[in-house]
């Protein structure tokens, strides 16, 4: 399972210049990507109220709305190494989905721009903007995924408690903390990308990390040994 923003997609960029464009509207300071990556979190409003975008309730969508107005007029693209990491993953015969805190239609029409959908199985965004959690529609997902016939074979189970590493029939990779605690709620496993929304060293404190998207595919590889 793929995480879309800041793991196949690289658009931190662009979140940072979008979250600055609102921050200067309304006559507060700019942050830097260093900040943005120290201190991002699910769900994103959290975060508006840390930078000083703290609203009621009643404004809350008309807030997200002008995010996302302004991310979706800034440049960004796929990742680089993106494809060769999707084609690893496909060489191996292995199955792929995409699980996004994204509103499903911005994520149909950009996995279909950028050329990802011809890799994947399924494609599972929300039905809002909020930027909130994805565990429900992740829920789903795996759910469906373990209703078909599994495109990797399920280990046995251990009778008895063992000092070796556990084996995941399924792996999401993603660029947050919010891709483990999802994976975590799921009893799946995780693989942690560097180059998106979260530092390193707020990252490593929960799973693997990896600096590319195929080094990111390799240990997920391991994670199902």
């Amino acid at each position: 399972m793929w995480d879309w923003n800041g793991t196949l997609l690289d658009d931190v960029d662009a979140q940072v210049a979008s979250l600055n464009a609102m921050l200067t509207r309304r006559g507060h300071e700019s942050v830097t990507r260093q900040f943005f990556c120290d201190n991002f979190a699910f769900p994103a409003r959290t975060f508006y109220r840390l930078v000083g975008m703290d609203v009621p309730d009643s404004e809350w969508d008309a807030l997200a709305k002008e995010y996302h107005d302004t991310y979706h007029v800034q440049s960004y693209g796929l990742n680089r190494g993106a494809f060769a990491a999707l084609e690893l993953v496909k060489k191996n015969g292995v199955g792929q989905s995409v699980i996004s805190a994204l509103h499903q239609f911005y994520l149909d029409l950009e996995t279909n721009q950028y050329g990802v959908q011809q890799f994947m199985d399924h494609v599972y965004g929300v039905d809002n903007l909020d930027g909130g959690s994805k565990l429900s529609r992740a829920r789903e997902l795996l759910a469906l995924l373990r209703s078909q016939p599994s495109p990797t074979p399920t280990p046995s189970p251990t009778p008895t408690p063992s000092p070796t590493p556990t084996t995941y029939t399924y792996v999401l990779i993603g660029d947050s903390i919010h891709d483990f605690e999802v994976a975590n709620e799921l009893g799946i496993g995780c693989v942690l990308f560097s180059g998106g929304s979260h530092s390193r060293a707020r990252l490593e404190r929960f799973a693997p990390v990896g600096d590319t998207l195929s080094e990111c595919v390799r240990l997920a590889f391991k994670s199902q040994e």
